[in-house]
């Protein structure tokens, strides 16, 4: 027999433990995995954790992991800050979408210019678009209380519509491409290479620097203070002279500013003009629901937990290249995390009591 005993207070060991769990149930299955999925279960395991000096010269395949890394980490954050009071924004994709359309609207609006002068103009027009689109689901949950889960999601295929919609309608480009899409930017309004032949651009730069930022906020400010408080009640919240609507509205602000922040910087330095939605969008708006639980809500679990999932995808990718495996093998082990990484967290808020006699409740019931 077992019980579960609260504990009065949760210590950094406490904590770490739990994590460690995590990562070994998490490792633990992913080798099961692949040793299942592989014929050459060992060198998969192998090329997947040593990919980056394999083939590719070490700085592409470190670039690629950066890279995503930058987008899942910086959305993410946005969203655990909705997330710490209870606020259920998962609509980033479509946010994420709507910055890149707000981007290139900026783009256009400035008689598209080749010039490096208009980037910082495009980079707000796209955070202002997705912190736009994020403000529906804002207004219908204030407003008319309606579940801002749903209505967040919903807005996620809407944005990918209207994205197809432009690629094939007004802002359809040259009709002998293969795919819908737009003219491409000029060269002189995207983001520049910091290594060339790598996937690492001065976008990465303003990402990780929109990231520290909302990161010491929320760690050292009154408001990462009242999202504190927001996360354990809405009643203390309200004592502490809070108002729950007014965190609503800062929640969807910041993650749908920094959701379409990313969409911009993705469209000045990696594509350079808008695709069809299907082609387009990476599915980074969901992943990073994910990486917000893996990291436990705080900037630095959320940067590392957006690195091991990035490795984790890149890796994935090489070696299916090289081996034949299914890359689904990445969406696999990122859903196992998720699940070890949330059941682990019993372990911080009980301590399990093992004994050999049954408790005195259930001797009362029986």
């Amino acid at each position: 027999m077992f019980t579960l005993e609260p504990r009065s207070n949760i210590s950094f060991w406490t904590s770490l433990r739990s994590i460690a769990i995590a990562l070994a149930i998490t490792v633990s299955i992913s080798i099961l995995v692949l040793w299942v999925m592989s014929d050459k279960p060992a060198d998969a395991i192998w090329q997947m954790l040593t990919f980056p000096w394999q083939g590719r010269r070490i700085e592409v395949q470190i670039g690629l992991v950066l890279q995503q890394t930058a987008y899942l980490a910086v959305i993410a954050l946005g969203l655990s800050v909705g997330f710490r009071a209870n606020v259920w924004n998962i609509g980033a994709e479509g946010q994420f979408a709507l910055g890149s359309i707000g981007a290139y609207l900026t783009y256009v609006a400035l008689g598209s210019p080749d010039s490096t002068w208009a980037l910082p103009l495009i980079l707000l027009g796209g955070a202002f678009f997705g912190c736009l689109w994020a403000l529906i689901p804002a207004v219908l949950r204030v407003r008319y209380n309606t579940n801002e889960l749903l209505t967040s999601l919903m807005l996620v295929y809407i944005g990918g519509h209207i994205l197809t919609y432009l690629c094939i309608g007004p802002w359809k480009g040259d009709p002998k491409a293969g795919q819908a899409e737009t003219y491409p930017m000029a060269e002189g309004a995207r983001l520049e290479t910091i290594i060339s032949g790598t996937e690492m651009h001065t976008g990465l730069i303003i990402l990780l620097v929109a990231f520290a930022v909302l990161a010491a906020i929320l760690l050292f400010t009154l408001l990462g203070y009242r999202l504190r408080v927001a996360q354990h009640t809405p009643r203390a919240e309200r004592f502490a002279g809070f108002s729950p609507d007014n965190t609503v509205w800062l929640s969807f602000i910041i993650s749908g500013s920094m959701a379409g922040l990313a969409g911009a910087v993705y469209l000045t330095a990696e594509t350079g003009k808008l695709i069809q939605a299907e082609n387009y969008l990476e599915n980074f708006g969901f992943a990073a629901i994910v990486i917000a639980f893996l990291g436990r809500l705080h900037p630095i679990g959320i940067l590392l937990a957006a690195f091991m999932i990035s490795y984790v995808n890149v890796g994935a990718s090489y070696i299916q290249a090289s081996l034949g495996v299914d890359d689904s093998v990445a969406n696999l082990i990122e859903v196992t995390a998720l699940f070890a990484f949330l059941s682990t967290t019993m372990l911080d808020q009980y301590r399990v009591r093992f004994s050999k006699k049954p408790s005195a409740t259930l001797q009362q019931a029986a």
